[in-house]
């Protein structure tokens, strides 16, 4: 099942407001939307079975961007209240769920970027193992550049090893790539929970790992690893 196919009218109305914000083709567009409510139908029929469970994840999917949509398009920090409107009004118009599955597709939603927690929902794990998982894709590399315009490329000096970097504050796009890395750590509070999930972020994570691993090599080759110009 295609989710694009399967829920043509919320397709619809969430892309036109991604375009009205200007997310087209950027960052988190709607094709972000819907290959993340893809992955999370094919995770939650994998992990729990349940058709019906899967497409409530699957709208999820493609409703997750809703925060980013309403910043992008009043250019001011939105609120949960925003969010959960706007969610419940693309479901209303365009989807046959219960006001039960509605609620369950508006927390995942406020809650997928958060911690794991043992109270998370199956709807919210398969959201937030999705998100991570096309996060994972090689579209990471020139998203990242995209997204970091400004930072430098690759940190020669410290390569991945900068104490002052973070996740919000990276300090370079290659360090922003392999941050994505934590996803794949049983230790990290945000570890990909399902089985399929690992399986396909395992996947990804051997190709960028081989990425870094081979510029690596090439700048030590060059000899300008760790110089500091």
């Amino acid at each position: 099942m295609l989710i694009w196919e399967r829920f043509p009218e919320l397709v619809a109305v969430v892309k036109k407001l991604h375009e009205e914000a200007g997310l087209a083709g950027g960052h988190h567009d709607i094709y972000h939307a819907c290959r993340v409510g893809q992955v999370a139908y094919r995770i939650f029929k994998n992990e729990w079975e349940y058709v019906s469970e899967a497409l409530v994840a699957s709208a999820a999917g493609v409703c997750h961007n809703a925060d980013r949509v309403l910043e992008e398009k009043t250019q001011q920090k939105t609120t949960k209240e925003a969010v959960s409107q706007l969610v419940d009004d693309w479901l209303v118009k365009t989807t046959g769920f219960t006001s039960f599955d509605r609620g369950r597709i508006v927390d995942a939603v406020l809650k997928h970027t958060g911690r794991n927690s043992p109270q998370d929902s199956s709807v919210l794990i398969a959201l937030m193992d999705a998100d991570r998982v096309v996060n994972l894709d090689m579209d990471l590399l020139p998203r990242s550049g995209q997204n970091y315009k400004n930072l430098p490329v690759v940190d020669m000096f410290n390569f991945l090893d900068d104490p002052d970097a973070t996740y919000r504050n990276p300090k370079s796009v290659l360090r922003d790539i392999a941050y994505s890395l934590e996803w794949l750590d049983p230790a990290s509070p945000f570890y990909i929970r399902t089985r399929l999930g690992r399986l396909m972020g395992t996947q990804r994570g051997i190709a960028f790992r081989m990425m870094m691993d081979t510029l690596k090599y090439q700048l030590e080759e060059e000899g300008i690893l760790g110089v500091k110009l």
